[in-house]
């Protein structure tokens, strides 16, 4: 579960889910456990007015599958260095952007949005 104080709809959300997916899945390898909900709080949530119709447009695609996320955690280290085979790293900070795909990942053409302030 995450707390957010304010969250742009359009342009922040996406990003959000998917970083905070990422992280309680790492979380969940860490202590062997299966990840089963996220949840987001989500304070000031708001859509800028010069985003309607890039919404509007998001909301009348019809959404692929889902890909499937493969984390590599087949090898790790101690902290002394020593390598071997194991079924998880040896903490969070031994990822690497590496060890993360995508399967069968699809996506629809970008939409352009402007930041706003």
């Amino acid at each position: 579960m995450w707390n957010q104080r304010s969250v742009d709809v359009f342009l922040g959300l996406p990003f959000n889910i998917a970083s905070y997916g990422l992280l309680l899945e790492m979380i969940a390898r860490e202590v062997n456990m299966v990840p089963e909900h996220l949840i987001g709080h989500l304070g000031d949530t708001h859509l800028y007015s010069n985003h309607i119709e890039q919404a509007k447009q998001q909301i009348d695609r019809e959404p692929f599958e889902l890909p499937k996320l493969n984390i590599n955690t087949e090898f790790w280290q101690t902290e002394s260095g020593e390598c071997g085979v194991g079924p998880l790293k040896t903490n969070l900070q031994g990822f690497e952007i590496d060890d993360f795909q995508l399967e069968n990942y699809q996506s629809h053409p970008s939409i352009k949005a402007p930041l706003s302030n």
